[in-house]
């Protein structure tokens, strides 16, 4: 799809929300084909700044740098629905008709929480690290992205060997993992 848009006024960027850094999302976007830019959000700052709880998202930007629509959870260019906002947007500017949706403001005591463990595992004490972020699924149960970090530590056959396995991620979220 990328290709399609070339010349124009349009770039894509992905996002990829891994505390673990870019040696995790690196080996999908090889996989994929990637001709767009992807960086690795490490520090959870997308989400503290929107509001978001899961991924993947669409956020349209437009030339001024003003938001003008924003998808959060559930964005599939292979969807109909979001491929058609997609093209409407890009060859007229026009969202009419979509809803944008969100979150409420992520807890405080989250964000410190996700950053603390960071920063935790950053220096090696990885058993610290995901016990500041199962605190933080404790407060916020609805937050996938923390679940994402312990889950892609606990479990990295799920994650990062292969197709990444969203059944089992499913099964999790309704165990209340």
């Amino acid at each position: 799809m990328v290709e399609q848009y070339s010349g124009r006024n349009f770039e894509l960027v992905a996002v990829a929300v891994d505390a673990q850094g870019a040696s995790k999302p690196r080996p999908f976007m090889e996989q994929a084909g990637a001709t767009f830019t992807c960086v690795v959000d490490a520090e959870n700052l997308l989400s503290k700044t929107f509001g978001f709880k899961a991924v993947p998202n669409g956020i349209f930007v437009d030339e001024s740098g003003i938001v003008v629509h924003q998808q959060f959870g559930g964005f599939d260019i292979r969807k109909p629905e979001t491929l058609e906002l997609v093209e409407a947007w890009l060859t007229s500017g026009a969202t009419a008709g979509a809803e944008s949706s969100g979150y409420a403001l992520i807890d405080p005591r989250v964000q410190v929480l996700f950053r603390d463990g960071l920063a935790l595992l950053r220096s090696g004490e990885e058993g610290a690290a995901l016990a500041k972020w199962r605190e933080a699924s404790v407060i916020d149960p609805d937050n996938y992205v923390v679940h994402k970090q312990l889950w892609s530590i606990e479990s990295p056959e799920r994650f990062y060997r292969g197709k990444v396995d969203m059944d089992w991620q499913r099964q999790q979220l309704a165990r209340g993992l």
